[in-house]
């Protein structure tokens, strides 16, 4: 049987069959980037939604399927037109990516989802150092992000809020407090005010970046949700305090926008868009730059406050705990010899020696004060946030009128977990290894729990923090590192002589966070 004739194609016409091929595929592959969207695509301006995941998704619509296939129609039918027009496409195409500015949220999702798939894989009790790391992660959009900084603000605005609360006056801070908390805070009329208000710890409970569409109308928005262990006096009316031990959640919102703070802002609450004193705001329009101010919008507010618990009993101060977690491995960063290396580098006076001197100083005036009930010796060394907490036990004991001891307490080991740096602030996380007698006594000197004989094995993660600017010096940890002065410093952190915020960690390490080993995940 004769085989029907089939005429070979040309050199030209295989050359045009591949353009198009080639073509089709760019087309292709830039639609499907271009339509990718992370997360659910709410809008900043819409109230937030907590996700479990946040992973970045692509999708399609039918009109984009149907271009390409007349596209390619054309190709074979009427080649005169149909390259030029897939030439037109492909360069709208790459016009419009660039725009987008896809990789900033591409790269961003892809960190978030890792970090969560994480945090799925484990327990809740070591969730919260992982849901951390969620919210460092914000520097990959916002260079100037700082997790410390970011920590000294969230308590800040928290007891201004509260002290608004009890004053009556919650509305002096509508730019950065929502409407519908500052309804909820205005009903009781019964106070005079509220006092003493300390944070004696923070946990991350969820983090959820929902990404807008670039523009300025709709750039996206995050948002923090913290639980925190909290008291403070309330002075009623009618006469008489009561202090309370409260769990709050707090929830935080801010644009993707918005510009970060500075170290040096974080105590400063005025017109988020000009800067000009609260006493300027007219409810929500601030009247020296006659803008209407949305909260989130130029920097974190408040979107929710909810009182989880609240009791008049404070923290059980006398009953004995096992240890828990002394024996696991360390968790180590991969890169933190090199983080430390870098350090190295950038201040040449620094050295491990060095470090290890600074952590035995902080850890022999951490137990001293703390057996002494007297924060005044720990706080020379310690950040503003973990010197909340630890003003928050000591009063604690205080009230209680017991004395935890800590006697003969040393260091065993130390070991490297973790270096990182962000715009502000070198960090080292080291865990620490220590043994010593911990007991609790009543002020007669009765023993009410521990042991006054058996020493005690435990570990805990430490993180250090100092200002990026700041190098090693010989320092006397009895004198003031700024003037040279006795080391006198004042509850808020300030050199007694020369003024220096002296635990800013602008000239030497201080203590900033301290995680049991059974919680620290990394």
């Amino acid at each position: 049987m004769k085989m029907p004739f089939r005429r070979r194609p040309r050199l030209q016409e295989l050359a045009f069959f591949v353009a198009c091929v080639l073509a089709l595929f760019v087309v292709v592959a830039f639609a499907s980037e271009a339509l990718a969207r992370p997360g659910s695509g709410q809008s900043y301006s819409g109230s937030s939604k907590s996700s479990s995941s946040s992973k970045s998704g692509s999708s399609g619509d039918s009109g984009s399927a149907d271009l390409i296939f007349f596209l390619l129609q054309i190709c074979f039918s009427y080649p005169q037109i149909g390259i030029p027009l897939l030439v037109i496409a492909v360069v709208v195409l790459v016009i419009s990516k660039r725009k987008e500015g896809g990789s900033d949220w591409s790269t961003q999702s892809a960190t978030q989802a890792a970090i969560r798939d994480e945090i799925d894989a484990t327990g809740e009790t070591r969730a919260t150092s992982l849901r951390r790391r969620l919210v460092e992660a914000l520097t990959q959009t916002d260079p100037a992000f700082s997790l410390v900084v970011f920590e000294d603000f969230a308590y800040f605005l928290y007891a201004e809020v509260q002290r608004a609360r009890g004053e009556g006056k919650i509305d002096f801070l509508a730019p950065y407090v929502d409407e519908r908390v500052r309804a909820f805070l205005r009903g009781n009329g019964d106070l005079r005010a509220v006092s003493g208000v300390i944070i004696g710890a923070i946990y991350y409970e969820d983090v959820d970046v929902q990404s807008g569409d670039g523009t300025a109308e709709n750039p996206g928005f995050v948002s923090v949700r913290l639980v925190m262990d909290v008291n403070y006096v309330e002075h009623a009316r009618a006469g008489g305090d009561a202090r309370f031990f409260a769990k709050e959640r707090m929830t935080l919102v801010r644009s993707l926008a918005a510009t970060s703070r500075t170290p040096d802002k974080v105590a400063i609450l005025a017109c988020p868009n000009c800067g000009a004193p609260l006493s300027s705001m007219r409810g929500t329009t601030c009247a020296h730059c006659n803008t209407v101010i949305t909260p989130g919008k130029k920097d974190w507010a408040v979107q929710s406050l909810e009182v989880l618990e609240r009791e008049t009993r404070g923290p059980l101060l006398t009953s004995n705990v096992d240890e828990r977690g002394t024996n696991l491995p360390t968790v180590f960063d991969p890169q933190a010899q090199a983080g430390l290396a870098h350090l190295s580098r950038k201040d040449p006076a620094f050295s491990w020696p060095k470090l290890e001197a600074r952590t035995n100083a902080i850890f022999q005036n951490l137990q001293a004060g703390w057996t002494a009930r007297d924060p005044s010796k720990v706080r020379p060394f310690m950040s503003d946030n973990l010197f909340q907490s630890q003003v928050y036990f000591i009063e604690a004991y205080r009230a209680a009128h017991v004395v935890n001891r800590l006697d003969n307490s040393a260091i065993t080991r130390i070991e490297l977990a973790r270096v990182s740096s962000d715009a502000f602030y070198d960090a080292i996380t080291l865990r620490i290894h220590a043994s010593g007698l911990d007991f609790t006594v009543s002020e007669d000197g009765k023993v009410l729990s521990g042991s006054p004989n058996k020493p005690r094995q435990y570990s805990e993660y430490w993180t250090l923090i100092r200002g990026v600017r700041a190098s090693t010096k010989p320092t006397d940890d009895r004198a003031c590192p700024n003037c040279g002065a006795p080391l006198q410093i004042s509850m808020v952190g300030n050199c007694n002589y020369c003024r220096a915020k002296v635990t800013s960690g602008e000239f030497d390490w201080v203590l900033s966070r301290i995680e049991q080993d059974e919680a620290y995940r990394g």
